[in-house]
């Protein structure tokens, strides 16, 4: 089945369908993170309030199947964009939805001069393999470095 693909969010309806999606996804294996349905609708809705946002969803038979949404970059010397967000309900995941989303995404991007996409994922996680196989490559000479901030820490 072909999903209907549509600028995310349309409405303010799809941010709260997009949070339960968004949440669902990112709690189940690999992922088993810890998100609420408030925690996932504040993810969501930083990333739609930022400046070049662009998102889109794919929809089944009228229900949010999958969601990505990032933002437009300007750099030294090319526009990139940051996928911020890529998620596909369990049920239909392996049905092509995912690349349709970042087909769409590509394709528009490449109409508005954008030269390239980036995006962080687990190193180890099927999502990586799904990117390597769309082109994507591991960044030579990058890390992801991060830090906790403890109560310690003061100003």
């Amino acid at each position: 089945m072909t999903p209907e693909l549509e600028s995310f969010p349309s409405d303010s309806a799809d941010l709260a369908d997009g949070a339960r999606l968004y949440r669902d996804v990112f709690n189940e294996p690999p992922w088993n993170d810890e998100w609420t349905l408030e925690t996932a609708r504040t993810r969501l809705s930083q990333l739609v309030e930022t400046p070049g946002h662009r998102g889109y969803a794919a929809s089944i038979d009228g229900d949010l199947a999958g969601l990505v949404i990032g933002t437009q970059e300007e750099w030294d010397t090319e526009s990139k964009y940051y996928v911020r967000e890529l998620c596909v309900d369990s049920t239909h995941q392996r049905r092509g939805i995912a690349t349709a989303l970042m087909d769409r995404l590509a394709a528009d991007l490449r109409r508005a001069g954008v030269e390239s996409i980036y995006l962080l994922t687990l190193r180890d996680a099927p999502a990586r393999t799904f990117y390597e196989e769309r082109g994507f490559d591991l960044e030579d000479g990058t890390a992801l470095l991060s830090r906790r901030i403890e109560s310690s820490d003061s100003t």
